[in-house]
């Protein structure tokens, strides 16, 4: 079968549980004028979003929020439907960078991102653009500082993403993946979690139910009183940790969460893998210079200092990069909020006046009145 045919078969399956984006995408106001750039992980379950988008109206650039987590297939089919995207998996810095260039020259009149690249990219003042969603707490915390010159409007934070997705999906499609990428469990292996906010929380309770013996590192004092309440060992010394730990998640949303110089404190046979946004919450360059051999997809063991690391999915996303991410059924409440998020920041949302905005509760609640019924 050809990728073109398995990605058709896939989205068959995807819509018969996905009623509430097919109903978020029926509702949606014309958007005939738009030019709507889309940075999100270009992925089978995001096509009946783009779909939708075009179906109102929209053209629409799609660009990848990470080139790891991209699929050739996917791309391909978007552009199938009228999405200018040139995006392919594996892209190099350069070409990503060029990429998004190009679909911000193309002069959008709204955002919708995953990490806030073509805002930071602009320094958040692009003529022409009305107003942004931001989908993630990395975004988030670019935007800081930022003299934005229109509303963005974060749904990251919001309760049916937060308590759904953030909070127990990431975490437990991360477990899932951890064990068909490396053939072996968690169970009584000593795993920490880096970051201790809604996906480190999501990791910490999934990793514990795979049987692992489970201690949190966060900075933060009040996130390792709430990890203690549950009965998760916690601390903020990284060093001390880390020479705990068989297996490491990192989920803090930021670059070098753990550092170069941070291995040498790791055990001999410890796994490393991010479910954070960044591909640098691992210090991966100094990781992939050492690669001794990959022994299976997206394992890779790195020998430094006569140790060996296996770094898992290259330090990307591993619930994304080397896993299939959210069910079908439960990220379409992903997708609906995306959709009538997008309808209204077209309408109501541009009149609101610069800066970074909760996405409003009435936009939150008929979503999840779409998903949950009633």
């Amino acid at each position: 079968m050809d990728a073109a045919t398995a990605v058709g078969e896939e989205l068959a399956w995807l819509e018969r549980f996905t009623p509430a984006t097919r109903e978020a995408a029926a509702g949606l106001p014309s958007l005939a004028g738009e030019r709507l750039l889309v940075t999100c992980h270009l992925d089978v379950k995001m096509v009946p979003m783009f779909a939708g988008l075009v179906g109102a109206g929209a053209e629409v650039w799609a660009c990848a929020a990470n080139p790891a987590t991209t699929r050739d297939a996917v791309a391909a089919h978007l552009a199938g439907l009228g999405v200018r995207v040139a995006a392919r998996a594996g892209d190099g810095p350069e070409r990503h960078a060029a990429l998004l260039r190009a679909a911000i020259e193309a002069g959008p009149t709204l955002l919708s991102e995953m990490g806030a690249d073509a805002t930071v990219a602009t320094g958040g003042r692009l003529p022409g653009v009305a107003g942004a969603l931001e989908a993630t707490g990395t975004g988030i915390k670019r935007l800081r500082g930022l003299d934005l010159a229109w509303p963005v409007f974060n749904w990251d934070e919001v309760p049916i993403k937060q308590g759904l997705h953030n909070r127990h999906l990431v975490g437990l499609m991360g477990l899932t993946t951890f064990l068909q990428v490396t053939g072996v469990s968690v169970y009584g292996r000593r795993v920490l979690v880096v970051g201790y906010g809604p996906v480190g929380r999501g990791i910490a309770d999934a990793a514990r139910a795979f049987g692992a013996v489970v201690e949190v590192c966060d900075l933060d004092p009040a996130a390792r009183l709430a990890a203690g309440h549950l009965g998760f060992p916690a601390t903020g010394r990284l060093a001390d940790a880390l020479a705990r730990a068989e297996v490491v998640f990192t989920a803090t949303g930021r670059d070098g969460a753990v550092g170069a110089a941070d291995l040498a404190a790791c055990p001999d046979g410890v796994f490393l893998a991010n479910l954070g946004h960044s591909n640098a919450e691992l210090p991966v360059a100094e990781l992939r210079a050492a690669v001794a051999e990959r022994p299976r997809p997206h394992v890779e063991v790195c020998r430094l200092g006569g140790r060996t690391r296996y770094l898992l999915a290259g330090g990307a996303m591993l619930n994304l990069a080397a896993g299939p991410g959210d069910p079908f059924d439960t990220f379409d409440l992903v997708t609906a909020l995306m959709l009538e998020a997008t309808g209204w920041l077209a309408t109501e949302g541009r009149t609101w006046p610069p800066g970074v905005h909760l996405l409003p509760a009435a936009v939150t609640g008929k979503v999840a009145r779409l998903v949950a019924g009633g």
